[in-house]
């Protein structure tokens, strides 16, 4: 794995290395997991986001007629 340095406030660092003693692991573990889940959720997030214009492109009815199916739908269940 390639290394990565940058700065970080002694408070931060005092905090990580608590963490990490804590969780029985390195500060390095702690921040590769962070910006990992960090970029996840933008990726996440990204998606929301195309799924939500692409929803807004739809011609889904007003909202009688959206719930008239949903309740006709809803009659058919067992």
């Amino acid at each position: 794995m390639p290394a990565v340095s940058f700065y970080i406030s002694e408070k931060v660092l005092i905090a990580l290395r608590a963490a990490a003693q804590s969780q029985k692991t390195s500060v390095s573990k702690l921040i590769r997991e962070s910006v990992e889940a960090r970029l996840g959720k933008e990726e996440k997030n990204a998606g929301k986001e195309e799924f939500l214009r692409v929803l807004k492109t739809l011609d889904l009815g007003d909202w009688n007629e959206v719930h008239r199916e949903r309740t006709a739908e809803s009659d058919d269940r067992d």
